[in-house]
C-alpha cells in the first residue's frame, strides 16, 4: 500500500513539474495597445496641368528694346502697365533710366490702394528691406559699384511700396507725380519712339512661353483623350507660340485643371464630382480637388481630370507633374485582423485587464489584408478604448 502511495505522489509530482515547465515555456499571450492611427487609401499620377491663358501681342519695330515693367508671376489688374518698347535709337543710359522708373511707377501703381486684390505682407516687407540693406553692407567692402546702386534701387522700390502699404497716399501720390514728370522729361530727350503696352486683364504676368497655351486650355482639358495626353508628356520640346509679336501672357488665376492618365483599375474608383486632396510632389503642397471629367477608355487606359480653385505657384510654373490623389481617409483605432472576433453576431475584440479579459465592440470602418481601422466611439458603455490591451491571440471555448 505505502508502495502504492509513493508511485501516485511520484506521478502527481512529475505532473505538476511537466506543467509548469509546459507554461514556463510557452509563448506568452499576444497583445498589442489600442492606438488611433489615420489610413489613406491614395493613388499616384503623372499628370499636366492646363489654364486660362491670354497671350498680350504688340506690334513692335524690329531691333528695338523691350523694358518689362513688372515682375514674373505678379499679379496684375486691367489697364497696368506691363512693358514699354523702344525703337533701336535708344541708348543704353536712357534704358537703364527709364527701367528703373518704370518700375518705381509700377510699384506706386500696384499698391493696396489701387488694385483691390493686392495684398502687401507688412512684417515680409520690413524683413525684405532688411535684407537689401544687409546686401549693401556685404557689397560695399568689395567696391562693387554697380552691385551696391543695383540694391540700392531695390530699397528704393521697396521704400515706396510701404509708404502705400501704411497708407500714405498723400506721399504716394506725390511720389508717382514726381516719376512721371521725371519719364516724361527722359523719353523727351530720348525722342524716339516707344510704345506702352498695357493689360488687357486681371492675371498672373508670365513671360514663359512654353507652346502649350493653346493645347493645355481647360476645353481640352475637360475632353482629353489617353492619346492627347501621352503626346502632351512625351514631347521633348515645345515650339514657341505661333501668335505674332507675343510679349508675354495673362494667367486666370481663379482656377486650374489638373488631368492625369490611370489604368482601367484605378479609374474605376473615381466619380465625377468626387471631392479629394492632392499631393503635388516637388514644392507644390497638398490642394482641393473635384474630378469634373473621366474620358472613355483607350487602350486600357483612362484620363481623369481634376479642377481646383486653390491657389498654387508651383502648377502655375510647371506644366508636367507628379501627383498623389488621396481619395478615402479613415482615423481610428488600429487593430490587427488577427484579433477580431465576433460574439452573438456583435464584432469586437478581447481586451486583457487587471484580472481577466473582456469582450469589447468595435465598428470596423476600413479593412484590408492586415489590418482594420475601428471607429472611436467613447459614448457606448462596451466600446474600446485608447491603450486598451488588445489579445490577438485569444482562444475562446
Amino acid at each position: 500500500m505505502k508502495k502504492k502511495i509513493k508511485i501516485l505522489l511520484v506521478m502527481l509530482l512529475v505532473a505538476f513539474i511537466t506543467y509548469n515547465l509546459v507554461s514556463l515555456w510557452s509563448a506568452p499571450e499576444n497583445t498589442t495597445i489600442a492606438q488611433i492611427e489615420t489610413v489613406e487609401v491614395t493613388h499616384e499620377f503623372d499628370g499636366v496641368v492646363s489654364r486660362a491663358e491670354q497671350f498680350v501681342t504688340a506690334d513692335m519695330e524690329e531691333g528695338g528694346v523691350l523694358d518689362f515693367a513688372v515682375s514674373e508671376m505678379e499679379m496684375v489688374k486691367k489697364g497696368k502697365l506691363l512693358a514699354v518698347h523702344y525703337d533701336s535709337s535708344i541708348d543704353e543710359a536712357k534704358k537703364k533710366k527709364l527701367s528703373e522708373l518704370n518700375r518705381k511707377i509700377s510699384e506706386i501703381n500696384s499698391s493696396p490702394d489701387n488694385v483691390g486684390a493686392l495684398t502687401i505682407d507688412p512684417e515680409k516687407l520690413e524683413k525684405q528691406i532688411d535684407q537689401k540693406i544687409g546686401d549693401v553692407i556685404s557689397a560695399a567692402p568689395s567696391r562693387d559699384m554697380a552691385s551696391v546702386a543695383s540694391v540700392k534701387e531695390d530699397i528704393n522700390m521697396l521704400l515706396g511700396r510701404k509708404l502705400t502699404s501704411e497708407g500714405n497716399t498723400a506721399t504716394a501720390a506725390e511720389t508717382l507725380e514726381n516719376l512721371r514728370i521725371e519719364k516724361l522729361q527722359l523719353e523727351k530727350e530720348y525722342g524716339g519712339k516707344k510704345l506702352e503696352i498695357v493689360s488687357p486683364a486681371h492675371g498672373i504676368f508670365s513671360t514663359r512661353i512654353d507652346g502649350l497655351e493653346t493645347v493645355l486650355t481647360p476645353e481640352k482639358a475637360t475632353a482629353m483623350t489617353v492619346s492627347d495626353f501621352e503626346t502632351i508628356k512625351n514631347k521633348e520640346t515645345a515650339e514657341r507660340a505661333a501668335e505674332a509679336n507675343v510679349v508675354c501672357k495673362l494667367v486666370d488665376n481663379s482656377k486650374w485643371w489638373l488631368s492625369v492618365i490611370a489604368d482601367e483599375k484605378s479609374a474605376g474608383q473615381f466619380e465625377v464630382g468626387n471631392y479629394m486632396k492632392l499631393r503635388i510632389a516637388g514644392d507644390g503642397g497638398e490642394i482641393g480637388a473635384t474630378v469634373e471629367y473621366i474620358s472613355p477608355a483607350q487602350n486600357g487606359k483612362h484620363i481623369i481630370t481634376f479642377v481646383s480653385d486653390d491657389y498654387n505657384g508651383y502648377v502655375y510654373e510647371n506644366r508636367l507633374v507628379h501627383v498623389v490623389a488621396v481619395r478615402e481617409s479613415y482615423t481610428g483605432y488600429r487593430i490587427p485582423l488577427g484579433a477580431i472576433r465576433v460574439k452573438n453576431e456583435k464584432t469586437g475584440v478581447y481586451v486583457r485587464t487587471d484580472t481577466n479579459v473582456k469582450y469589447r465592440e468595435i465598428d470596423v470602418i476600413y479593412k484590408d489584408d492586415k489590418i482594420a481601422i475601428a471607429k472611436v466611439d467613447n459614448r457606448k458603455a462596451n466600446s474600446l478604448l485608447l491603450y486598451d490591451e488588445i489579445v490577438i491571440d485569444m482562444k475562446e471555448e
